[in-house]
């Protein structure tokens, strides 16, 4: 699927980004039909990448104009 190339094309370009994950193929029970995880070093880099002139190139040709409900959860892992 492209739009997981995509996405994971973008790590190692994103400072702060530790962790991008693309699923696709969701079971027959789910509600959506593509995930995308993310992990960063810190609430400065989410909103860097959130920002970011190279997520929002793959976001607004590959998957905003296909998009027709979306959902976020940004949280912070204490591990």
């Amino acid at each position: 699927e492209f739009r997981r190339v995509l996405f994971r094309s973008l790590y190692g370009k994103i400072g702060g980004l530790t962790k991008i994950k693309v699923e696709i193929n969701p079971l027959e029970s789910s509600n959506a039909d593509m995930l995308l995880f993310t992990q960063f070093t810190d609430g400065e880099a989410l909103k860097a990448y959130q920002k970011s002139p190279l997520h929002n190139a793959v976001a607004d040709k590959y998957v905003r104009p296909y998009t027709v409900s979306r959902a976020c959860l940004d949280y912070i892992c204490e591990e």
